[in-house]
């Protein structure tokens, strides 16, 4: 069983990584064999009868080209995680003045807004290119991506903020979020730099 995908050029060095460590990595991981081609920018995955692992590889590898780091990518495989690209160009058309607008309103002044509903979901976000990709647990997606198209279509960061602060959303830990070895309280999350 194999499928074939096309990437970015810009991506494919780090879907290769140094010395094709990134490349192994995935392989490794997904137990499928990949061959790309840094010409086309096409990859074909190939994996021994078994859809689910080609599956996973797929994931993996959009995660990268839309703007993931290889680490985050790799939380796609961790327990009920998944994969969306929410495409900014669909809800705006092709003004690239406006899309550069509303992607600076999605990650915020230093990454904060991005911050903010990375820590109250536990989620990754990566804004790139003319997307919005998502890696979260699939019970969450649906309330993630409806943020994501509310400050698209222009909502106030207040209202945003409201819905966030709302989110019967609790890690599995309870009220508390366990990210990058750092354990931070749900209600510590502070929106007071924003109006400042």
């Amino acid at each position: 069983m194999e499928e074939i995908i096309k990437v970015n050029h810009q991506r494919l060095p780090i879907i290769i990584g140094h010395n094709g460590e990134t490349k192994k990595l995935i392989e490794k991981r997904t137990q499928v064999a990949l061959e790309i081609d840094s010409h086309t920018g096409e990859i074909v995955i190939v994996g021994q009868n078994n859809y689910y692992n080609v599956y996973n590889a797929k994931k993996v590898i959009t995660a990268i080209s839309r703007g993931f780091s290889p680490e985050n990518a790799f939380n796609i495989l961790k327990g009920d995680n998944t994969l969306e690209v929410m495409s900014i160009e669909s809800f705006l058309g092709k003004n690239t003045n406006r899309i550069h607008q509303i992607k600076g309103r999605i990650i915020g002044r230093d990454g904060s807004i991005k911050n903010i509903i990375e820590k109250k979901y536990n989620c990754f976000l990566a804004v790139y290119g003319k997307t919005v990709a998502i890696i979260a647990r699939s019970d969450y997606m649906g309330e993630i991506m409806e943020i994501i198209e509310s400050l698209i279509n222009g909502a106030k960061h207040t209202a945003v903020f409201k819905i966030i602060k709302r989110s019967k959303v609790r890690n599995t830990i309870g009220n508390v979020i366990v990210k990058d070895n750092v354990t931070e309280k749900i209600d510590d999350i502070s929106f007071k730099w924003f109006f400042k």
